[in-house]
C-alpha cells in the first residue's frame, strides 16, 4: 500500500499540479493521435463500426483510492512513483459494433511503433495486451486493454505519459455501465448477489455478441455476392432498357474516386459506398448491368481490376515505382523493429492497402507457423470454410499465449485464410508447408496489386526472407 508518508494533503497538491501540467494535456494529445490513426488506418466503410472514441483523466479521489489497492503494495512510497505504477491515469475508450471490429481496431493500431519513435506520436507497448475478450474477469467483464504512449511537453520539458485504452462492443460497454463495477467493488470482490446478477447479465450479452457476430459475417457474405463474377458473363447482353439519370449518377461517382485513387481499393468498399448513397436496391440488378464488376467497367471503361480472390480496383496511373503519397508515409513501423529484422517496403505498401496485413518481426514469423501447424495437426484435415479459420485460428492463438508470444488471433486469421485454399484437404500441412503457401500468396498479392514488378528478383528475396527467416 501507499506509505504513510504520503498523506492525503500531500497527494492532493501534487495531483492538481500534475493533472493540469500533464495529464490534461497528454489526453488532448492522445484522443487526437488516436483519432488520425483510426480515421487513416480504417476505411469509411469500416470507420461506420467505430461508434465513439472517448477519454477521460482518473479523478482525485479515485486515483487516490485505487493507490492503496493490495497489488501496489511496497511499490508508492512518494508522489513520484504514481505514474510509474498508475498505468491508467490518463484513459481512452473505443466503443465499435461487432466483437470482429475489436480485432480491426487492433490491426490499426499494429502501425504504431512499439517503442517511442525518435519524431513523436503514439506508441504502442504490445506488453500491456489484456484480452479480458478472450478471458473475461471474474465480474464478467469483456473487452480489450493494451498501453498507449505519448511525449507531451510540460513545465518541467518533454516527458513520456503513459494512457491506458479500452475496446468494447456496445454490448461490452452497456454491460459495465449497467453493472458500475467499480462503484460496488470492494477489494476485487462483489456482493453474491450482485455477482451473480452481473455475471449473468454478461454471459447473456456475451451471447448476444456471438449472435450479432454470426450476422455480420452473414451480412458481409451478401456483400461478397453483390460484387462477385457470378452474372459476370461477358458474352450475356446488359438489360438497360433506357439511359437512368441515377445510373449516369452512380458512374460519375465511380469515375470520380477513380481518378482521386492513390492505392487499390476493394470493390466491396466501393458497393457498399454505392449502396450508401443510392440505397441497397441498386444491387438488385446494379442498373442493369447484373454485377456491380460489370457496372464499374461500363463506368470506367479504362479500369483495370486486379484478379485474385479479393478483386482491386486500381488507380489511373499505379505501379511499383509509384511515388508514396506524403500522408501515407509511414516512418515508424522500420523503427519498431531490429535493422536486421527490417520490413520490406513493398510489405508496407501492401499495408497500406490491405489493413489486415500483419507486419511482424522477421523472428516472429516461425512461431506464428509453428502454432497454427500445431492448431491445424490437432483439427486434422478440413474443407476450407470460415468457421474451420476461426477454429485454427483461436488454437494457434491458446497456444501462442500458453508459450508467451505476443502474436494475436487476428495474425493467425489472415495467414489461415491465404493458406487453407491451397493446402491439400487430406493431409494438414506442417510449419515449412504453411510458410511456403503463405510467402507464395502474399507475393503473388503483391504482384497483382503492381506493387511488385515480376522481373524485380531483389524485392521478391527481400519479402522471401522476412517471411521464411
Amino acid at each position: 500500500m501507499v506509505s504513510h508518508v504520503l498523506g492525503y494533503t500531500d497527494f492532493g497538491s501534487w495531483y492538481d499540479v500534475y493533472r493540469d501540467d500533464v495529464m490534461d494535456p497528454a489526453l488532448a494529445e492522445a484522443s487526437a493521435a488516436l483519432a488520425e490513426v483510426i480515421d487513416d488506418q480504417l476505411s469509411d466503410r469500416d470507420l461506420t463500426r467505430i461508434r465513439t472514441t472517448t477519454g477521460r483523466v482518473k479523478s482525485k479521489r479515485r486515483t487516490w483510492r485505487k493507490l492503496h489497492h493490495p497489488r501496489y503494495e511496497g511499490r508508492i512510497t512518494a508522489t513520484e512513483d504514481i505514474p510509474a505504477v498508475i498505468d491508467d491515469l490518463v484513459g481512452l475508450r473505443i466503443t465499435c459494433i461487432n466483437l470482429r471490429d475489436i480485432e480491426m481496431v487492433q490491426a490499426a493500431l499494429d502501425s504504431l511503433p512499439k517503442r517511442r519513435p525518435r519524431r513523436g506520436g503514439l506508441w504502442l507497448e504490445p506488453d500491456t495486451e489484456r484480452d479480458y475478450v478472450a478471458e473475461p474477469k471474474e465480474s464478467g467483464y469483456r473487452g480489450w486493454h493494451v498501453n498507449l504512449g505519448i511525449v507531451i511537453g510540460a513545465a518541467s520539458g518533454r516527458m513520456p505519459v503513459t494512457c491506458e485504452l479500452q475496446v468494447r462492443t456496445l454490448l461490452e460497454d452497456s454491460w459495465g455501465e449497467l453493472t458500475h463495477e467499480d462503484t460496488y467493488s470492494k477489494d476485487g470482490s462483489l456482493p453474491p448477489l450482485v455477482a451473480v446478477l452481473s455475471r449473468r447479465m454478461a454471459d447473456l450479452l456475451s451471447t448476444l455478441d456471438d449472435i450479432a457476430e454470426d450476422l455480420r459475417t452473414e451480412l458481409d457474405r451478401i456483400d461478397d455476392v453483390a460484387v462477385a463474377d457470378t452474372n459476370d458473363d461477358a458474352t450475356q447482353p446488359d438489360v438497360v432498357a433506357a439511359p437512368s439519370e441515377q445510373a449516369a449518377d452512380a458512374a460519375a461517382m465511380l469515375l470520380d474516386n477513380w481518378r482521386r485513387l492513390d492505392r487499390p481499393v476493394d470493390l466491396a468498399s466501393l458497393a457498399w459506398a454505392l449502396q450508401r448513397e443510392f440505397g441497397a436496391e441498386i444491387s438488385d440488378d446494379w442498373f442493369g448491368r447484373r454485377s456491380f464488376k460489370r457496372f464499374l467497367r461500363h463506368a470506367i471503361p479504362d479500369a483495370e481490376i486486379s484478379s485474385g480472390n479479393q478483386a482491386y480496383l486500381l488507380p489511373a496511373h499505379y505501379g511499383p515505382d509509384t511515388p508514396r503519397p506524403p500522408d501515407t508515409a509511414d516512418d515508424t513501423a522500420t523503427e519498431a523493429v531490429t535493422p536486421d529484422a527490417a520490413i520490406p517496403e513493398v510489405a508496407m505498401a501492401l499495408r497500406r492497402i490491405d489493413r489486415g496485413f500483419p507486419l511482424l518481426d522477421a523472428a516472429e514469423w516461425p512461431a506464428l507457423y509453428r502454432h497454427l501447424s500445431e492448431a491445424w495437426r490437432r483439427f486434422g484435415a478440413r474443407k476450407p470454410s470460415m468457421a474451420v479459420v476461426n477454429q485454427l485460428s483461436r488454437s494457434a492463438r491458446d497456444r501462442a499465449a500458453a508459450d508467451g508470444s505476443a502474436l494475436s488471433r487476428r495474425h493467425f486469421d489472415y495467414v489461415a485464410k491465404a493458406v487453407l485454399p491451397a493446402t491439400d484437404s487430406q493431409q494438414p500441412p506442417d510449419a515449412a508447408a504453411i510458410a511456403a503457401a503463405f510467402t507464395a500468396a502474399t507475393i503473388e498479392r503483391m504482384t497483382q496489386l503492381r506493387l511488385l514488378d515480376q522481373r524485380d528478383r531483389k524485392t521478391r528475396s527481400a519479402v522471401q526472407r522476412w517471411l521464411r527467416a
